[in-house]
């Protein structure tokens, strides 16, 4: 069944001193746009006089265009006007394509102002200060509603498309009539790993549903030579899971005796999953990693959770240097959640062979060397969380006995 769609609304631009006026005309207050909004499109008569295209506008430049005008300078690729809410938002740089590579973030409060930062360039923001005065009240109220407004738009669109994507991959999946194996399908054969739950393409890509919490298909990700995944479908949040024991469907109710692993990449976790007979799942990528362990947690809130890094160990040593993305990503998600990081341990030659995962290492040393490995970086997680050692020597002992 398709998720139950939010209400319709309609932003406005109550000045503060007007709220009570606001309130008992039925607007009701958003806390997270830090707006006022009716319900639907036909907003009540008493509420038109604070629609934002009903306020008085100043002849002077609007700080979001002057601050886009300052991003696209600095080589940030903006489509429209930024949000300017506080909070630091992703962007693509130009040319780049990856929303991943920097971010900024605005302010109204005040002197308008804001800071853009290039994750290839300087490790200090740039800054940007409104050449004009500070926004009255009534002007910040304005530009307050209009940007929730634009968000409001953009996320139903979005909505849609994700729906009807997922209607088209559900399509596609089905008709897709063999499983994936090493004999064929040259993604699977290249890695040296199984095939867990996903199927092959007739040009002989890899298909991995992107499933959410409740098994629903999202989206699908084409694996080749390059990973695609299908037009305007939903990632966030969703992951493909091996566990063909289906220990997480009778393991609702084991507490803390349920371990569950999360992984970047399929092929890192079809290898963490035959060396340790753990259930788990594969988020696609270092960015959805602390969404795929939120939505994990959520449906086992007891369970161990335990983080499959990768380590991105060339990264830092790029000129200008770069964050090590995998073991970022990895403790962010260990942060939100509370599991514990799973990180490989390369010798240099191993790093200059460009071994960056867990399928890279068994590529190197074998599934006896990634067992191994494994059980290494387990006991340096024993050490470095001796506080809860107890818990940690049941999941040692549970790794010890999962071959």
């Amino acid at each position: 069944m398709a998720d139950k769609q939010p209400i319709q609304k309609t932003y406005l631009a109550v000045p503060y001193e007007q709220r009570t006026v606001a309130d008992e005309a039925g607007a009701i207050w958003d806390k997270k746009a830090k707006a006022w909004f009716a319900k639907g499109t036909e907003v009540p008569e008493a509420l038109k006089q604070f629609l934002p295209e009903n306020q008085q506008e100043h002849p002077r430049e609007d700080p979001r265009t002057a601050f886009g005008k300052f991003l696209r300078e600095n080589g940030a690729e903006l489509q429209g006007l930024p949000e300017m809410d506080g909070k630091w938002h992703r962007i693509a740089l130009t040319g780049d394509g990856k929303e991943t590579n920097a971010s900024y973030r605005g302010f109204l409060d005040g002197v308008p102002n804001g800071q853009f930062k290039n994750f290839k360039g300087d490790d200090a923001p740039l800054q940007w200060i409104s050449k004009g005065d500070g926004l009255t009240q009534q002007e910040k109220q304005r530009l307050v509603a209009e940007a929730a407004q634009n968000r409001e738009n953009r996320e139903r669109v979005r909505a849609t498309e994700q729906e009807a994507t997922a209607k088209r991959a559900f399509g596609i999946w089905t008709n897709l009539k063999s499983w994936a194996t090493p004999e064929n399908c040259p993604y699977l054969a290249r890695k040296n790993v199984r095939g867990y739950g996903v199927k092959v393409a007739d040009d002989g890509r890899m298909v991995v549903p992107l499933r959410d919490e409740n098994g629903r298909i999202w989206s699908l990700q084409f694996v080749g030579e390059e990973k695609i995944y299908l037009k305007h479908g939903r990632k966030e949040g969703l992951f493909h899971t091996i566990d063909p024991s289906k220990d997480l469907e009778n393991g609702r109710d084991k507490g803390d005796k349920l371990t569950i692993i999360i992984g970047e990449g399929y092929a890192t976790g079809a290898d963490v999953h035959k060396a340790t007979n753990l259930p788990t799942a594969v988020a696609f990528d270092g960015d959805n990693l602390v969404a795929t362990a939120k939505a994990v947690r959520e449906k086992f809130p007891k369970a161990n959770l335990l983080i499959a890094a990768d380590d991105d160990h060339h990264l830092p040593n790029r000129n200008p240097p770069l964050p090590n993305k995998g073991l970022k990503c990895a403790q962010r998600a260990v942060e939100a959640v509370g599991g514990k990081v799973l990180a490989p341990s390369f010798t240099p030659a191993e790093k200059e062979r460009g071994a960056t995962d867990w399928n890279d290492l068994k590529q190197i040393r074998g599934e006896k060397g990634l067992l191994t490995a494994l059980r290494d970086s387990f006991v340096q997680m024993q050490r470095e969380h001796a506080r809860s050692l107890g818990k940690d020597k049941g999941l040692g002992r549970e790794l010890e006995m999962s071959r």
